[in-house]
């Protein structure tokens, strides 16, 4: 059973609402299954909003970026090819494209009609007939051949019975296009490793229900495979055994994936040549429904003629796109990098992307003093999973803001973290969580210039421990799915990740929480503490706000929480973290802490690490956000992000642990330099909060904050917003000092 806190319900469990997991890959479009709405839009005199991004305009292009060439319906060859390769026996690689299929004998000796490439109907026996199938070369590894011949064997069966071609008086024709690539001139003598295949084989065919397949194959699925529905428009219960399925194997292959660029106009034009699809002077469009595999099942195109719907292999075809497989290039995640200079002098930063797999991208920005500057990384980088070391000739301030619609899904919003100043060895996280529609990520970014070496290790619900290994290339980031993980795949952890080199480790959630759907992300904790401290957290409303505690000792740890009201009032409660366990409490639950606004001390007996998570509506925005707990107060905080423009609100959380009312000062960098200034008073131990839209001069505008105290603090900034089309809120921790040096292991600017 889950572990849960001694107070309130199991983890989340409650929302009745609550989706199951959902398919997919990481980010990457291959395994998507569920509805994706990808709007390209013409923007026609719509001002950019500053460091805002704005649709692209008439004049410049659209990248579709796709996966997969053929029908991908049945047996992906690439994939059986790659399969054979890594050791894979035949009758295991078909089973993994066919579902529920046997397998049966024939005759090699049966005679089919076959017509051949002069025009010239001829009698073959099914044995020389496949001796001749020029579909895979001869040096082709033997088991992915003998997969290639039991399926073209059953291919041919399966086109007698139908008839296929019965009114042309012959069984089988030499077209791939239309049935299999054969050719009456090859000397089987030149094919050794065919006819041995076609041999050991002998007679062997795919059956179901004791009828010969329609034993479908083409030549790369681009990771999942098609069912009859999606390629033909064909009935799929008159197939049961060609459903869709993934497909890892084939993603070496070259034609795995693709990209074709279309100007704006070639766009138009292609669009246009076709009446089904022609609809004038382009304004966009939207991708309204998928297949399972990811495929695209509808687009509507929408111009100065009005809206027509279409397939998405019509729409494929005409603007001429190998499958249609694909998406539209940073659609879906939006990434910037905030970057604040509280100095005197202007500073100058390098900015290196490092990519998966190793290789990195170099940028440099000025950011002058007392102000702030917005980079959109996708400017930078397309369509890739990244990470970013800052370097500065001054001390700076650095965060990361990403937007998203994950997986193309409901769960759309936005985080934000605070960046880390050093590589560690070591980091901590107390939440994680895989169960109903949770999807968590961790990702590492190795900054160093030789290969690291991970040991992630997951505490999962009873206890047990996980570890998992990986080799990280020099200057990279690497990315872990833990729902693929199949120990943890249902349930609550906790992760603590060691390098032989320093490393920086992030965590991203994305989620459907009852009727609120979003997602979040958090820094690492570098060390264990005793005393972790937050200054955001609320009950009121549709507002779910939780502790997670984590203690990776061998014994058990008390544990008293403080929370502290805005009118100075505390509200204390002792909970028990279990020995290599987690304690998660559900504040809303908890009594007096119903509906209010609070700050947070934890004080446990053994070192432990500590999060908050919490769920919202705020005032139509749903979503969530999650922040690590600090280990002290301090007289300084520092946030590089801030923005209340249009659908955007700021808020900058103060908390007082402190016995006596604190003094604080609140500067608001402007971009051009400029500043504003707010002082404030907190009472003893209490909680207190700006609303940065409110204040004067701050209410449509970008900014970095500077908070300074005649005692010390803690502080948060929490935003919600409407971020084109996307809805949501996130929460970061602010930063006690500048650093010229700054690390991020997370980033995203693809579909």
């Amino acid at each position: 059973m889950a572990l849960r806190s001694p107070l309130g319900e199991m983890r989340r469990g409650r929302p009745a609402t609550m989706a199951g997991r959902g398919g997919g890959m990481r980010r990457k479009p291959a395994l998507v299954a569920c509805v994706v709405v990808a709007v390209v839009v013409l923007c026609l005199g719509l001002q950019a909003l500053p460091g805002r991004r704005t649709a692209s305009a008439r004049g410049g292009s659209v990248t579709f970026v796709g996966h997969g060439y053929g029908h991908g319906v049945g047996l992906c060859m690439a994939g059986v090819y790659y399969r054979a390769l890594r050791g894979e026996e035949y009758h295991q690689i078909i089973r993994t494209y066919y579902t529920g299929i046997t397998f049966s004998r024939d005759s090699d000796d049966r005679i089919i009609r076959v017509l051949c490439r002069d025009g010239v109907v001829r009698e073959y026996t099914m044995r020389e007939y496949l001796y001749r199938l020029q579909e895979e070369p001869d040096s082709w590894p033997q088991q992915g051949l003998r997969v290639l011949m039991v399926a073209a064997r059953t291919y041919v069966l399966s086109c007698i019975a139908r008839g296929k071609h019965a009114k042309d008086g012959y069984n089988i024709c030499p077209y791939g296009s239309c049935c299999q690539a054969f050719n009456e001139e090859i000397n089987p003598a030149t094919r050794p490793n065919t006819v041995a295949a076609v041999n050991a084989t002998a007679g062997e065919i795919i059956t179901y229900n004791g009828q010969p397949i329609t034993a479908a194959y083409s030549s790369c699925c681009g990771g999942y495979t098609a069912g009859v529905d999606e390629a033909w428009g064909g009935n799929p219960a008159s197939y049961p055994y060609l459903r869709p399925v993934p497909d890892d194997a084939c993603a070496p292959d070259q034609n795995h994936d693709w990209k074709v660029t279309v100007s704006w106009a070639e766009l138009e034009a292609r669009l246009n040549s076709r009446a089904e699809t022609a609809v004038g002077g382009l304004y966009g469009f939207e991708i309204l429904s998928r297949w399972t595999s990811g495929r695209v099942k509808q687009v509507r195109v929408n111009g100065s003629g009005g809206s027509k719907v279409v397939s998405g292999v019509l729409f494929a075809s005409v603007v001429g796109l190998k499958t249609h497989f694909f998406y539209v290039a940073s659609q879906n995640f939006d990434e910037y990098l905030c970057i604040q200079n509280p100095g005197d002098g202007d500073a100058l930063c390098e900015i290196t992307y490092m990519l998966k797999g190793g290789g990195t991208v170099q940028g440099s920005c000025l950011v002058p003093a007392h102000s702030r500057r917005t980079i959109f990384v996708n400017d930078v980088v397309q369509n890739e999973e990244v990470s970013v070391k800052i370097s500065s000739d001054r001390e700076v301030v650095a965060e990361r803001a990403m937007y998203f619609n994950f997986l193309g899904s409901e769960r759309k919003g936005g985080h934000a973290c605070m960046g880390v100043k050093e590589a560690r060895t070591h980091w901590y996280f107390a939440e994680g969580y895989t169960s109903g529609a949770f999807d968590t990520f961790f990702t590492v970014q190795n900054p160093n210039p030789a290969e690291a070496r991970l040991t992630a290790s997951f505490l999962g619900r009873t206890g047990e421990v996980d570890e998992i290994y990986y080799t990280l290339p020099p200057n990279s980031r690497m990315t872990i799915w833990m729902d693929q993980e199949p120990s943890l795949s249902d349930g609550e952890f906790t992760a603590e990740l060691e390098s032989s080199l320093p490393v920086v480790a992030e965590r991203a959630m994305y989620f459907g929480y009852g009727d609120r759907a979003g997602g979040s992300a958090a820094e690492g904790a570098p060390e264990l503490a005793k005393k972790w401290l937050f200054a955001e957290g609320y009950t009121g409303g549709l507002f779910d706000s939780w502790l997670v505690l984590a203690n990776p000792q061998q014994t058990d740890s008390p544990a008293k929480l403080t929370f502290m009201l805005p009118s100075g009032a505390t509200r204390e409660f002792n909970i028990v973290v279990p020995a290599r366990g987690r304690a998660t409490v559900h504040v809303d639950e908890l009594p007096g802490m119903g509906n209010t606004e609070f700050s947070a001390q934890v004080d446990s007996d053994l070192p432990v690490v500590a999060e908050r998570a919490m769920y919202f509506s705020y005032g139509g925005k749903q979503g969530g956000h999650d922040a690590s707990g600090v280990r002290s107060a301090s007289r300084r905080w520092f946030f590089a992000e801030g923005y209340t423009a249009e659908g955007f609100d700021t808020w900058i959380v103060l908390m007082n642990p402190n016995g006596h009312a604190v003094d604080a000062w609140l500067t608001f960098m402007l971009p051009d330099g400029t500043t504003r200034s707010l002082a404030v008073n907190v009472k003893a131990r209490s909680r207190f909060t700006v609303g940065v839209d409110h204040l004067p001069g701050m209410g449509s505008t970008e900014f970095s904050t500077l908070v300074e105290a005649s005692g010390p603090l803690v502080a948060e900034r929490a935003m919600y917003f409407i971020y084109r089309g996307r809805d949501g809120g996130s929460c970061a921790q602010g930063t006690e000092s500048p650093s010229r040096f700054w690390y991020f292991a997370e980033g995203y600017t693809g579909s």
